[in-house]
């Protein structure tokens, strides 16, 4: 009887998984150490690894790996990077700075002469004492153009098209 324990155990042994994330309990219980899972049969293993719970966890467990590698290595280059200015020279870099990109932007926001193709499409531009209310007050922003309306429908939307305007 003894002799059939040893084989039964021995074969045991034999179909024992060795993965990297295959673990056993004290019970001799297979588990996967990702997910957690008790797995019940050794043929089990294979489809498990397939799983998306499984890959989904692996993943997940690469990329905290990867973060604690990255954190372990900042403090490592901070130390090896740079020095930082005094504050004096700092602020003392950052207004010539602004002084030189204050120098060399346009005074003028406005587009050049041969910026489009058509003159007459050309956004009109208006005078610094202009505002956009005034510019309302004078000549419709759309030129209008009066054709002679062929029949009834046309000139009820020419109608209808200067009673918006005025309003």
């Amino acid at each position: 009887m003894a002799d059939v324990r040893a084989l039964l155990k021995a074969k045991r042994q034999e179909a024992r998984i060795s993965h990297p994330y295959a673990s056993y309990n004290p019970a001799g219980q297979l588990k996967c150490a990702v997910c957690g899972l008790a797995i019940k049969h050794a043929s089990a293993w294979e489809g498990h690894l397939g799983s998306k719970s499984h890959r989904t966890n692996v993943a997940r467990l690469r990329e905290e790996e990867q973060r604690q590698r990255i954190a372990e290595e900042e403090p490592d280059s901070e130390s090896a990077g740079k020095r930082k200015a005094p504050a004096a020279e700092a602020q003392s870099s950052q207004i010539e700075k602004k002084r030189k990109v204050e120098e060399t932007s346009p005074r003028n926001q406005s587009f050049p002469q041969d910026f489009f193709s058509d003159p007459s499409r050309a956004p009109i531009l208006l005078s610094e004492g202009e505002s956009d209310e005034e510019m309302e007050e004078g000549a419709p922003a759309v030129p209008t153009q009066h054709h002679p309306p062929s029949n009834e429908v046309d000139l009820e939307y020419q109608r209808f098209q200067l009673e918006l305007v005025k309003n």
